[in-house]
């Protein structure tokens, strides 16, 4: 039993990328974003393109990165993986290094992540930054990391996220944890979610599959659409 779990505005309580380009991006990344929302790039180029514009040295950034907070459930919800046997994969259209640096400070790196590669920097300068691409698959229009092809799906699955990266992967046939966007998308879509507002609640419903005599594979439990 596998649980894929995005990342930024899941794991981390706001968007990591985000609060990285708010600090050190020149101020451009807001244009550059707002040609992503409107269809003229692709997730993977914009991505690439707002990276490249941190100014910011290795130090500063992971100063930065270490003031980042987390869902506080999730570290129990990690050792309940671990407890009942459930391997926990974190799956991101995000930057590894935010993610494992965040991870890192509490204590969590042991978890395995698939994400976009960030290259370059210094502590000697603020060096350039720039991003490869690892996880990209043709299945996918335009993402770095394609959760599609990444995550096979198959009823013995959970699936956890809350925006746009993760709107192509709920489709596949696992149980779907869904905040926010995702929420909003799995109910215009009529595809079955469990909304949740913490990793408490995603913990709590799991430990009563498990625990259910006539537990089938997770295809089971009372999903929502709204």
């Amino acid at each position: 039993m596998q649980v894929f779990c995005d990342f930024d505005g899941t794991i981390s309580k706001e968007d990591v990328t985000d609060l990285v380009l708010e600090r050190f991006a020149l101020p451009e990344w807001h244009e550059i974003e707002d040609q992503w929302i409107d269809g003229k790039i692709t997730a993977a180029q914009c991505m690439r393109r707002q990276v490249r514009l941190i100014e910011a040295t290795r130090e500063e950034l992971d100063a930065f990165l270490d003031t980042i907070e987390i869902d506080s459930a999730f570290v129990a919800f990690k050792e309940f993986c671990e407890r009942t046997g459930l391997s926990l994969i974190i799956v991101s259209d995000g930057v590894d290094h935010f993610i494992s640096r965040v991870l890192a400070r509490h204590g969590l790196s042991d978890i395995q992540i698939i994400a976009n590669r960030l290259v370059g920097g210094s502590d000697a300068g603020k060096a350039a930054f720039d991003l490869d691409f690892p996880f990209m698959s043709a299945a996918c229009a335009g993402s770095g990391v394609c959760k599609c092809d990444l995550v096979k799906p198959s009823g013995d699955q959970i699936y956890v996220g809350d925006g746009r990266s993760d709107f192509c992967v709920s489709h596949e046939p696992m149980l779907v944890f869904a905040k926010a966007k995702l929420a909003d998308y799995c109910h215009a879509q009529r595809i079955p979610f469990i909304p949740y507002d913490s990793f408490a609640d995603i913990q709590a419903s799991v430990a009563g599959i498990l625990s259910s005599p006539s537990r089938q594979p997770f295809a089971l439990p009372v999903a929502k659409s709204a």
